[in-house]
């Protein structure tokens, strides 16, 4: 299957998961973003360029989720698909708390961007409020679900015949 109907496909999966299972598995009020995940475990794989494609489609579809301010989420998501993509020779060892750590810092580089263009539109929130409700919540969830993103969208990120990295969450290093 050629790489970029691939990646669409997971990214449409990814959407129908977001839409019609994140928001039933809310846990007080922080809903995990799987399209982020996502964008940047394929940052992490395949590199900056197809981390940003993918968080570009990814993000535009979310949009259509968020309500009034699309294109929105299509932005950070890019963002965070490109650094995913710039770090991806340090990310995939054979230790799982480095991905958990990255997709808690690309949550955060995700939400601050996006809140980030909020005030540059008009909307004020309070930036303590935000922090502790919204964005620290969601980057935990984030990157407790992140082995299990990885597990479930692995098979579906190969290229070509071409192995992606494995994560050996049983053991540290061998």
């Amino acid at each position: 299957m050629w790489p970029w109907v691939q990646s669409l496909s997971v990214v449409l999966v990814t959407f129908i998961l977001q839409a019609a299972v994140a928001p039933h598995m809310a846990i007080m009020g922080a809903e995990p973003d799987i399209i982020l995940i996502v964008t940047a475990l394929y940052g992490f794989t395949f590199g900056p360029t197809i981390g940003a494609l993918v968080g570009f489609s990814g993000g535009l579809l979310g949009d259509l989720l968020a309500g009034p301010h699309v294109g929105l989420g299509l932005i950070s998501k890019s963002i965070v698909g490109f650094f995913a993509g710039m770090v991806q020779k340090t990310i995939f060892v054979e230790n799982i708390l480095l991905p958990m750590l990255a997709i808690f810092v690309a949550t955060w580089l995700n939400e601050f961007v996006y809140v980030g263009f909020l005030f540059l539109f008009g909307d004020v929130f309070p930036i303590k409020q935000v922090v502790l409700q919204v964005v620290l919540p969601s980057a935990i969830y984030n990157a407790v679900l992140t082995p299990f993103v990885y597990v479930a969208t692995r098979r579906l990120m190969q290229f070509k015949q071409q192995e992606t990295p494995m994560v050996n969450i049983t053991k540290k290093y061998e």
